[in-house]
């Protein structure tokens, strides 16, 4: 969970002065009962005090700034008023203080933006940073929008200048090691919470965080240990359970998991991807009928998201119910047209029904996702080949064999394709490099065999056939 801190330097200053106001509302009750908020300074007001000091600049200072601490202003603050104020008397701390509400207004700015408006959200950053480069919030600031944005390099550039800034600076340590992990980083990841972790030792998000990498980096033990840790810290957040959880599907430890998920549920009933995974690890107990029910729940929170409709079809496709299966996996690529799998999941159950033509389009499409698809070209060529388009068989096994030179199965079946187009030579050599390939393979020394009778070579022929028998034979 990203964690984003607003204003969080002005809000203490505007604690501050409200507890200085409301002493003076007690001691002067019925004089607040009938006067207004002031309004914000304007420039030509500050100009005019600064002009006209009847106590000296020094003190005349002092009390605007106050006046801009407790009313703030309504003008912003370029290079050439900078100058006027200065030129008219306003000091180091004035000029101060005027920006610090300009910044101010700059984050409210940024906050009136639309959720997904970056472009406008960062362009008020950039006017905060501008004006105050030693503002590490607005770096900070900045860097949670590109986060947003999916800009993790800029993000981890603003999250460090906050740091370089401010070296104390947790949320910046917290906030680029999400960065990091989204970017895939996972060591910079981890070692962005270890120092989150080391700054506050009982802060449950930075062990939970820190989980999250270890698990994606693939230590499980070390995600195990600090998605503990964070549930110790703090049992009520439904979050920490599903991480958990998470971790202990990774370790196939699916009752484990199930109990998690379980209360996660307890805590928050409403989150679908809860019911998502608890689904997940039904379906690899092979509990086909609570996943689909886990799943029904998880589409029934959240009906616009494709893996419930995709998983359940899955769950439907192992029970054998392919047509609940198809109008599944149909719906998962109307939401998602995106995902290689689900046209190639479609496409095998196409296949099993014997409906070609919509195996082959399912599977074509899967490979225009995906033009590294292996699977999807070695069940195209198997179609082929069983419609006898064996020019097609061949064009597609010599992909697979391109993507997985060491797939022994699609030497054989391309062999099988020279074969039946009288191919003999071509067809020997794969059958022999399928059998380099897996000496256990019995169809492999079968289908040379057919080929050796056919060249006449009737001694090498039964020499294969006789292995091809023997291999047949063990269990």
């Amino acid at each position: 969970m990203n964690v984003l801190i607003l204003l969080c330097k002005r809000r203490r200053l505007f604690q501050s002065v409200f507890l200085i106001v409301t002493i003076c509302l007690v001691a002067l009750s019925l004089y607040a009962q009938t006067t207004e908020p002031e309004k914000p300074l304007g420039l030509e007001e500050i100009l005019t005090s600064l002009r006209a000091s009847k106590t000296g600049l020094p003190t005349t200072n002092r009390i605007l700034v106050q006046k801009v601490k407790t009313r703030g202003i309504n003008f912003d603050l370029s290079g050439e008023v900078e100058k006027k104020l200065t030129v008219t008397g306003a000091n180091a701390d004035l000029i101060t203080e005027i920006k610090l509400k300009v910044v101010e207004i700059y984050f409210e700015d940024a906050l009136k933006c639309g959720k997904e408006d970056y472009g406008c959200q960062i362009n008020n950053y950039n006017k905060a940073v501008k004006l105050m480069p030693a503002d590490s919030v607005a770096y900070y600031n900045r860097g949670f929008v590109y986060d947003e944005k999916s800009d993790y390099e800029q993000a981890i550039k603003d999250y460090t200048k906050a740091i370089t800034l401010d070296p104390k600076y947790f949320n910046a340590y917290y906030n680029r090691g999400i960065s990091y992990r989204k970017k895939g980083d996972y060591d910079r990841s981890i070692a962005d919470f270890n120092q989150a972790v080391k700054m506050k030792p009982t802060d449950a998000d930075a062990f939970y965080g820190r989980a999250l990498s270890y698990r994606l980096k693939g230590n499980l033990e070390s995600a195990l240990k600090d998605s503990i840790r964070a549930i110790e810290l703090n049992s009520q957040e439904a979050d920490y359970y599903f991480g958990r959880g998470n971790v202990y599907y990774d370790k196939k430890e699916y009752d484990r998991a199930i109990k998690d998920f379980n209360k996660a549920i307890e805590i928050n009933p409403n989150d679908y991807s809860y019911y998502a995974n608890r689904g997940l690890a039904f379906h690899d107990k092979g509990d086909y009928d609570l996943a689909i029910k886990d799943y029904d729940k998880a589409i029934e929170l959240n009906p616009q998201e494709a893996d419930g409709y995709f998983n359940r079809g899955v769950a439907f496709d192992n029970k054998k119910d392919y047509e609940k299966a198809i109008k599944d996996y149909s719906k998962s690529i109307e939401l998602n047209p995106k995902d290689a799998f689900g046209y190639y999941n479609r496409g095998f159950i196409y296949q099993i029904k014997k409906d070609y033509e919509e195996a082959i389009l399912d599977y074509t499409n899967a490979i225009k996702i995906n033009s590294k698809y292996a699977n999807a070209y070695y069940n195209r060529a198997s179609i082929y080949l069983e419609i006898e388009d064996y020019v097609q068989t061949i064009k597609d096994f010599d992909k697979v064999i391109e993507l997985e030179p060491q797939n022994s199965a699609a030497y054989n079946e391309r062999g099988l394709a020279y074969f039946r187009s009288n191919q003999l030579q071509p067809a020997l050599r794969d059958f022999t490099k399928a059998i380099n390939l897996d000496p256990k393979d019995a169809i492999a020394y079968g289908n040379r065999a057919l080929v050796y009778e056919e060249l006449g070579e009737t001694q090498k022929a039964e020499i294969d056939r006789k292995k091809s028998e023997a291999l047949s034979k063990k269990p």
